[in-house]
């Protein structure tokens, strides 16, 4: 019976899991030219310091003060005790910019001379704007002077040309030659000339002079340069007000037996009241006369 119970125990048993094939590796010839796969591990995340939390937070942007509150805060500087020249002058840019023009007037009329640069140029926009135009050009005038004295006179420009209409409006030359005898007219701008008044009224004086050079900078009399009349070699003018442009022209003629050749003619204006000068050269060509 033991033989029996044996075989019917090893009938009952379940059978036995397939076993799964094993691959074979592939060989050289069949990876070759294949990439390799490979795992790498993430890199490690930076050790936080201790104790630190970070923040995304962002502060907001302040508000900008309004112009109303910029000129409240300057009237508080202002009425200080110990305020300044300076800041009063500031508050009445401020009043005059928002259109308080004779609040503003007022403060000006207080300030001193020494207040700063910009007050005069303050008092001059506030009389424009307030009417007062015989107040407006004095103080133009005298920004004028300051002007002047700080650039000081010159000759503005100085050219030959044939018809001359008004300031800045002429006809120039087409060439700078000219014939023995001829006549040359010359235009001459001054800059920054002295105004001095005579009364509520602005004086322009001002003296000419030319004189002739030749190639070798030796000088070429010209006696009709030389002993021309006073009234011809001189402006005295009496102006209605306050001007800072003004030009002239003279007509020069030559001498008949001028011999040819290159020269210049020096052109000198004298600002009489300041005694201050400038001169200019303008080349010349003399042609040969006809004949010759």
């Amino acid at each position: 019976m033991a033989p029996v119970l044996f075989l019917f125990a090893c009938a009952s048993a379940p059978p036995p899991a397939p076993v799964p094939p094993v691959a074979e590796p592939a060989s050289a010839e069949a990876t070759a030219g294949k990439p390799v796969a490979r795992f790498e591990a993430p890199p490690p995340e930076p050790a936080k310091p201790a104790g630190v939390v970070p923040s995304s937070f962002v502060a907001p942007p302040k508000p900008e003060a309004s112009f109303a509150e910029v000129l409240r805060l300057q009237r508080e500087l202002a009425s200080r005790p110990k305020a300044g020249p300076e800041e009063r002058l500031r508050l009445a840019f401020l009043l005059a910019t928002s259109g308080e023009l004779e609040e503003a007037e007022k403060i000006v009329a207080g300030l001193p001379p020494a207040a700063g640069r910009l007050l005069p140029y303050l008092e001059l926009f506030l009389r424009r704007h307030l009417g007062d135009h015989k107040e407006a050009s004095k103080v133009l005038l005298r920004l004028n002077d300051e002007d002047r004295a700080a650039a000081g006179f010159g000759i503005d420009r100085a050219e030959f040309v044939q018809k001359v209409r008004r300031f800045r409006d002429f006809d120039p030359v087409e060439s700078d030659r000219v014939k023995p005898g001829g006549v040359v007219t010359v235009y001459v701008e001054p800059r920054n000339f002295t105004l001095k008044l005579q009364g509520d009224r602005p004086i322009l004086h001002l003296r000419y002079e030319w004189k002739l050079f030749d190639e070798n900078d030796a000088e070429v009399a010209v006696p009709a340069w030389e002993n021309a009349p006073l009234k011809d070699r001189e402006d005295r003018l009496v102006l209605n007000g306050p001007v800072s442009e003004f030009s002239q022209h003279f007509r020069l003629p030559l001498p008949e037996k001028l011999p040819a050749g290159a020269y210049r003619v020096r052109v000198a204006v004298t600002d009489v009241p300041s005694g201050k000068s400038d001169r200019v050269y303008l080349p010349i060509t003399v042609a040969a006369a006809e004949g010759k």
